[in-house]
């Protein structure tokens, strides 16, 4: 993913970052804040950022065929 590439480690401020297997109740908890788990790859450091959603495409009445 492009959003991922860009995201820089807090520790090392390496580029090379990477979603982390989500588990335990640290993490439960995190998510209920909208945070999920990344780890850095140069350091294996392991921070949380705020979830990405993609943005959905709003639908319009006349987009809707009958």
């Amino acid at each position: 993913m492009e959003s991922e590439t860009k995201l820089r480690c807090p520790r090392c401020g390496g580029g090379d970052t990477r979603h982390s297997v989500r588990g335990g109740p640290l993490d439960a908890i995190m998510r209920l804040f909208g945070r999920r788990p990344f780890r850095c790859r140069g350091c294996r450091f392991r921070f949380y950022r705020r979830e990405e959603k993609p943005v959905e495409e709003a639908v319009h009445e006349t987009d809707i065929e009958y």
